[in-house]
């Protein structure tokens, strides 16, 4: 499901943009090293993607 629409993943602490990128991978690795589990409660932080394109729901 990912992979069929295109678009950016964002990366988000406390409802504000603080990194971005094409790759998940890169958001994930960004977001572990900016905000170590240990020292920043999880639901500070979230990650989602802002799609491109037009999108049909049915």
């Amino acid at each position: 499901m990912l992979r069929k629409y295109s678009g950016e993943w964002i990366l988000l602490f406390n409802d504000e943009i603080v990194d971005h990128s094409l790759n998940l991978e890169d958001v994930l690795r960004a977001a572990d090293e900016k905000y170590p589990a240990e020292k920043f409660p999880a639901d500070n932080i979230k990650i989602s993607k802002v799609l491109t394109g037009s999108i049909h729901l049915h």
